[in-house]
């Protein structure tokens, strides 16, 4: 199954890699407009104040920075991952702001926030999954560590997986240990 996994990841890499960094801006704003407009899985949540667990986005991730930036005009908190990677776990973080200063790049090349406070699971009020590939069921391939995976387990939140459209397939090679996301959504 592990080879299945490596080479649709290969082949979704390949095709996000050879998006231009404005076809990247334009996936961005599509997928804000997607979250929000109309009835999209974000609409009316931020209104209580709930906190939106987002990511800072790899170089092969879309950016979901334009979506928590409304989520926090809408009056709602913003958080991002902190990774333990010894322990293979991670927690949110809720930070005040989500300007490249406020973060610094860890283990791994990923950004993390310079200072933030730790939100409960039970804080959230949506939570934006990256991952390599998505299929409309909510199949998820992620990097391979499963940090969401097991993450994901522990909240009761609307789970929304966020992409270029570009990583949606057909269908995600899946284990029982993969944990699907409520919703899927392609920028």
């Amino acid at each position: 199954m592990s080879d299945a996994k490596a080479a649709m990841r290969a082949r979704v890499r390949a095709a996000v890699a050879a998006l231009t960094p404005q076809e990247r801006r334009a996936a961005a704003s599509r997928l804000t407009g997607a979250l929000w407009q109309g009835e999209g899985p974000l609409a009316g949540l931020a209104d209580a104040g709930g906190v939106l667990l987002g990511y800072m986005a790899l170089a092969d991730e879309i950016d979901p920075r334009p979506a928590m930036r409304a989520w926090q005009e809408a009056g709602g908190r913003v958080a991002v991952p902190v990774t333990n990677w010894a322990a293979r776990q991670m927690q949110a973080a809720v930070v005040g702001s989500l300007d490249d200063d406020a973060f610094e790049r860890r283990d791994h090349g990923v950004l993390e926030p310079r200072n933030g406070r730790a939100a409960a699971a039970e804080d959230l009020a949506a939570v934006l999954v990256p991952g390599v590939a998505f299929d409309a069921s909510g199949g998820r391939l992620g990097r391979g560590a499963g940090f969401y995976d097991r993450y994901l387990d522990t909240v009761a939140c609307p789970t929304i997986g966020v992409c270029f459209v570009q990583q949606l397939v057909e269908r995600v090679v899946r284990e029982p240990h993969d944990v699907e996301v409520a919703v899927v959504i392609g920028g």
